[in-house]
């Protein structure tokens, strides 16, 4: 959706804007589109339709509510629907429907509850905007985890207040120039996302998750905002009851798990899953194969390099749980050809390169499909990445003496890929690194953060970051890790909550890495090609049991996500289950080294380098040509280039 509020623009001047937007959001929703006035013609929302329930037109939007007073634009959905309605028939004595949808559910909840009270009954993933007339109010909303984006900003070249659920402003209003925000460009660069509520584009921001905006117009002048947090992680902790049984533990969410995959399966549309084969997505599918009374529809993606495929194991997930499953197996050229087009997709720079695997994939379902469950989030509640299993391992490193830290950081901090394959052969000796995915990447994190300098904290917080050698900014708006370590270690120590690492780091990325990376990419592969993917490990009740057990629970012994493991050992064989973790990964590394290498050298020549305005050209040659000499620069280069791309196709 979009809209826009503006005296300054003419009535034809908002209609054809609205008429612009409906087509830059087209693969967002294409089954129906419409617009609407508002305000004495001088709000207008727009909206595109992926219809998912209630096919008919009277879940079409923007909706108004029966008394004409609300009217809204809503992306995503509300899996307690039908218990609102139930609870507004009974307790509110309104029974007035006009359809099914749950959008209409929602906006007869708002205007009979409010916005505070509906966001704490509501249990689902979404953004919105609701106008009501009388009080001249617009209220923007995002759910409790970020899963559904929503964007905002005052421009002040056009005196407009904008809002959409993508980053469509730069191209809608291509005669104004709208700044880079630098800071933005230092956590992309750091990060790989951008964290916060921050944008690429200077003047726009983004409602952070669990939270919503109260905005009072004013004739040609900055409106007035009230920014309020209806929900937050800690309220996780506090709501859950405590679990000092393992068996009850398990039992009780298999229960959750049920109920959260039982209320994200439903839908006027038929529902499959992604099925990679790794625990969480296979947790996700044994759930909805439980729950069907046909075969589940599953979609995998291969890789012909076998260093990044786990297609055969998801072919044998799918085997044991009975599904009917289909697969592509991409060889490096398919993925290549596209890969300019497929960034030009992201409408804001994302430097996780599993986007283009999350892509693929979700064009293979959406020829089958309108909606797929996914296993994201599982790693999050549970303890699933290395950086939350190894935290002791790593804190014995750290304690290492300051002498031999710097030997380390001296001899061994520009290790080429050469040198690291020969250091993970020796180490492959031993039994527990015999199967590891990436254990070259792995070594070189650890010995790319060996600094004696770093207390336990930062050392801790410096695997959350890319190691930058060579500073890529221009003086005039120099950054470094500082500003980064400042938020990350804010954000680590929230009140309330457990105070040991691995959940201190599980807490940082529910909040930062999970909203502005994985959901961001999914957000964004899927409504590419007009997919709509749910995630029932952020079921609210599921995410309350993950805070309320003991981390023996989640991570043993260096081996993370143990609850889930066990009660997966109940739906398939244990040789499924017990397997080195593999993620989403592809040789992009190597990619722009060779196939990609003209595509590379054109976005970081010297011309296309300083148009930002941002990098140095030189320093960032530093990187690029210590990449191509066997330097490990992957990260860094990979969001480089992705900038790089993002702004030459504004």
């Amino acid at each position: 959706f979009f809209g826009l509020q503006s005296f300054h623009f003419s009535k034809d001047q908002k209609i054809l804007a609205s008429k612009n937007a409906i087509k830059l959001l087209k693969t967002r929703g294409p089954d129906s589109d419409n617009f609407i006035l508002e305000d004495s013609d001088n709000l207008t929302f727009s909206h595109n339709r992926l219809s998912i329930l209630d096919l008919s037109q009277t879940g079409n939007q923007p909706m108004r509510s029966l008394s004409g007073n609300f009217v809204i634009i809503y992306n995503g959905e509300i899996y307690n629907h039908l218990e609102i309605r139930e609870e507004l028939e009974k307790n509110e004595k309104f029974s007035k429907w006009k359809g099914t949808s749950d959008t209409e559910t929602l906006l007869q909840a708002l205007e009979i509850w409010g916005i505070e009270k509906t966001l704490k009954r509501i249990k689902g993933m979404f953004s919105f905007a609701v106008w009501c007339r009388d009080t001249k109010k617009l209220y923007l909303a995002r759910d409790r985890f970020g899963e559904k984006p929503l964007y905002y900003g005052w421009i002040s070249q056009i005196k407009s207040f904008v809002f959409s659920s993508d980053l469509i402003f730069d191209k809608l209003f291509n005669n104004i120039n709208f700044n880079i925000n630098p800071h933005s460009v230092n956590d992309l660069l750091h990060l790989n996302y951008i964290d916060n509520n921050h944008t690429i584009l200077k003047d726009i921001k983004k409602i952070e998750p669990g939270s919503f905006l109260e905005i009072f117009f004013k004739k040609n002048e900055i409106p007035s905002l009230i920014y309020k947090k209806y929900w937050d992680i800690r309220e996780g902790k506090s709501k859950s009851k405590n679990f000092n049984d393992y068996k009850n533990a398990k039992n009780f969410l298999d229960l959750k798990l049920t109920d959260a995959v039982k209320s994200q399966i439903y839908a006027d549309v038929e529902v499959g899953t992604f099925l990679s084969g790794g625990i969480d997505s296979s947790l996700i599918t044994a759930k909805a194969q439980e729950l069907s009374t046909s075969k589940v529809k599953t979609f995998c993606i291969g890789n012909e390099n076998q260093s990044y495929d786990e297609s055969d194991y998801a072919r044998k997930v799918s085997k044991s749980l009975g599904t009917d499953h289909e697969e592509i197996i991409l060889n490096e050229k398919i993925m290549i050809d596209k890969v300019p087009s497929i960034i030009n997709e992201l409408n804001e720079p994302l430097g996780d390169s599993s986007f283009i695997p999350s892509y693929f994939v979700s064009k293979l379902a959406q020829k089958k499909v309108k909606v797929v469950l996914t296993g994201d989030a599982g790693d999050e509640m549970f303890g699933g990445y290395n950086r939350y299993t190894q935290i002791e391992n790593l804190k014995k490193i750290n304690l290492l003496p300051k002498f031999l830290k710097k030997i380390i950081k001296n001899n061994f901090n520009n290790l080429t890929n050469n040198s690291l394959n020969r250091i993970a052969k020796i180490i492959r000796f031993l039994p527990k690194f015999k199967n590891q995915f990436y254990l070259n990447d792995k070594i070189k994190k650890v010995l790319d953060r060996i600094n004696p300098d770093f207390n336990q904290d930062d050392f801790i917080l410096s695997f959350l970051l890319n190691k930058i050698t060579h500073n890529p900014f221009n003086n005039s708006i120099y950054f470094n890790e500082k500003k980064i370590f400042e938020n990350l270690n804010y954000k680590i120590n929230l009140d309330g909550l457990d105070n040991s690492y691995p959940q201190k780091i599980i807490n940082l990325d529910l909040i930062s890495y999970l909203p502005n990376d994985i959901l961001f990419k999914v957000d964004r592969a899927s409504m590419a090609n007009s997919l709509e993917t749910r995630a029932p490990f952020l079921d609210l009740d599921l995410f309350n049991f993950s805070q309320s057990i003991p981390m023996n629970y989640k991570i043993k012994k260096s081996e993370g996500k143990i609850i889930l493991k066990d009660l997966l050992k109940e739906k398939i064989p244990d040789y499924l289950v017990d397997r080195p973790k593999a993620g989403f990964s592809i040789p992009v590394g190597g990619w722009i080294k060779k196939p990609l290498l003209d595509w590379s050298e054109n976005l970081l020549n010297k011309k296309n380098l300083e148009k930002s305005g941002i990098f140095d050209y030189e320093n960032i040659q530093k990187i690029w040509i210590d990449h191509k000499n066997g330097r490990d620069n992957t990260n860094l280069i990979w969001s480089i280039l992705v900038f790089q791309q993002w702004l030459l196709n504004r």
